[in-house]
């Protein structure tokens, strides 16, 4: 398995503009976007039906919620306000989950340091019965 996950790693090709075209398309933000909502005081529920109709009216017209006008949102809630598309950007997105297994940062971060320490720990038992 392992020369086999080696061999992939060699060979793989990131297009990380592509990914970070498609990570930031297709309603990935749309929990972030209720979330801003909880935030301004909008019930968990509300939140997520008016964000709901946000995507429903984008998939009509063929557009994202980054999109939509601040005046076509205040129709859904008057708690949207112009820092709402601060809030739709990947880094804000990824930031939202920030709980174990989380996309946020530093969970990444963390995540790395324990699968480092963990290879770490493989090769130096590899290392002690070779």
């Amino acid at each position: 398995m392992l020369p086999l996950v080696t061999g992939w790693m060699r060979a793989v090709e990131f297009h990380k503009e592509r990914m970070l075209q498609a990570a930031q398309s297709g309603f990935m933000n749309a929990w972030a976007a209720a979330t801003y909502l909880v935030k301004r005081g909008v019930p968990s529920r509300l939140a997520h039906e008016r964000v709901g109709k946000a995507v429903q009216r984008c998939i009509e017209r063929g557009c994202e919620l980054q999109d939509l006008s601040i005046e076509e949102l205040r129709e859904l809630s008057p708690a949207f306000d112009q820092d709402f598309y601060e809030s739709l950007k990947l880094a804000s997105v990824l930031a939202v989950h920030d709980v174990a297994g989380g996309t946020a940062p530093n969970r990444v971060r963390q995540a790395i340091h324990v699968a480092r320490k963990r290879i770490e720990a493989v090769r130096e038992e590899a290392h002690a019965h070779a």
